[in-house]
């Protein structure tokens, strides 16, 4: 098999010769600094260091790189949505950072010397002081049908289609509804929203879906040729978990609530394209994964197996005919950054043996390689991938 029969059969839920593999978006991404670590560990070059995610300062891995991974996919990036490894932060009142598309400010503080900050947060919260429907609505929304910014995006797909096999990725699909309004009014101002005054959630979220339906379709017919998508997969973004469990209550607040625009986004993208579509949420999430699997979501990403209720062998017994697992190979937050090399293969093994069977799963790390991990331990979880992911 190719890359694209791997990935495309496993969604499938058929075994395919071998697990498929994904590193580089900013779901399954790696910080800048341990990507350039690892580039001098293996005296690979990348010349070109751009940002997928400046915020979460997650790059674009190099080719070299991803192939030395034996990944099986690529991410159709626009490639003004990029930034270069060179970029400044502005510095707005005491944060530098960046603003996004919709108006929120990812920062810190100014007085920092931009090596010494890891992430960027959302420290200007353009909603935070509404307290109306009217106001929100009023609100400068970005235009979702605007596609100046997917200039050099056609290009590239077809590029990429006509040289290469491996699986295409829809990159800054992202799709976020009700995850967005924790930034644009402040993760607890949003949360003491949807309990006391919902409709002002609602009026948001209104409008996120409607910017995000606008976009998915600029983005879909930019990448149309005849009456194909250079494009087999897209990425949706909506964390509802803590360590321990959800961060709200399935049945009183998502199912009624958020669902419902969640659900409206999938199936418009479904009926635009033949994609799947691969769902981020982070922590302990099984209670949201039957709603998931209704709403035709093909996979879920990251798997966080140090999760409460999230062990790879019972995720798999309980949901793996029904949905794909992509990521779940490593703890990302003890294991990785802090274990010996035959810990990680210890663990990257037994993860494999429990995801694997019957297909349903795409080898990745449990979401982006984060800043203090050891280039040997990123290479001892992709070289444990790569010895694992042959099907008998």
């Amino acid at each position: 098999m190719n890359s694209r029969e791997r990935v495309m059969a496993t969604l499938k839920h058929s075994e395919p010769d071998k697990v498929p593999i994904d590193l580089g978006d900013n779901c399954t991404g790696i910080h800048i600094t341990a990507y350039r670590n690892l580039l001098d560990f293996l005296g690979i070059v990348d010349k070109n260091i751009r940002f997928s995610n400046f915020a979460g300062q997650t790059v674009v891995p190099c080719e070299e790189l991803l192939q030395r991974f034996e990944t099986d996919t690529r991410y159709l990036q626009p490639p003004l949505h990029t930034i270069p490894e060179s970029y400044t932060p502005i510095v707005v009142g005491k944060y530098q950072g960046i603003y996004d598309g919709f108006g929120v400010f990812w920062g810190d503080s100014a007085e920092k010397n931009v090596e010494d900050i890891p992430y960027y947060n959302a420290v200007i919260n353009p909603l935070s002081e509404m307290t109306t429907v009217q106001q929100i609505k009023e609100y400068d929304w970005p235009d979702g049908t605007n596609n100046s910014s997917l200039k050099g995006l056609r290009e590239k797909a077809r590029k990429l289609r006509k040289s290469t096999s491996y699986a295409l990725v829809g990159s800054r699909f992202q799709g976020e509804i009700f995850e967005y309004t924790h930034w644009l009014f402040g993760f607890e101002k949003a949360l003491r929203h949807l309990h006391r005054n919902p409709k002002l959630i609602i009026a948001a979220m209104e409008e996120l879906v409607k910017f995000w339906t606008d976009y998915t379709t600029s983005y879909l017919n930019e990448i149309k040729f005849g009456d194909e998508h250079y494009i087999e997969i897209v990425n949706l973004m909506g964390d509802y978990g803590t360590q321990t469990g959800p961060i709200i209550n399935p049945k009183r607040y998502y199912e009624p609530i958020i669902k419902p625009f969640e659900h409206r986004l999938a199936k418009n993208i479904c009926q635009l394209a033949d994609v799947k579509i691969n769902y981020h949420s982070c922590g302990s999430i099984t209670k949201f994964i039957p709603h998931f699997i209704e709403m035709g979501y093909d996979a879920i990403n990251p798997v966080q197996i140090s999760a409460r209720d999230m062990e790879p062998c019972s995720l798999k017994q309980r949901f793996g005919s029904e949905i794909t697992f992509w990521g779940g190979v490593c703890d990302t937050q003890k294991t990785l950054p802090f274990g010996t090399p035959e810990m990680i293969c210890k663990e990257v093994k037994y993860n494999m043996e429990c995801l694997k069977p019957g297909g349903g799963f795409i080898a990745s790390n449990i979401h982006n390689i984060t800043s203090e991990v050891p280039p040997e331990n990123i290479v001892a979880m992709f070289d444990a991938i790569i010895e694992n992911r042959i099907y008998c």
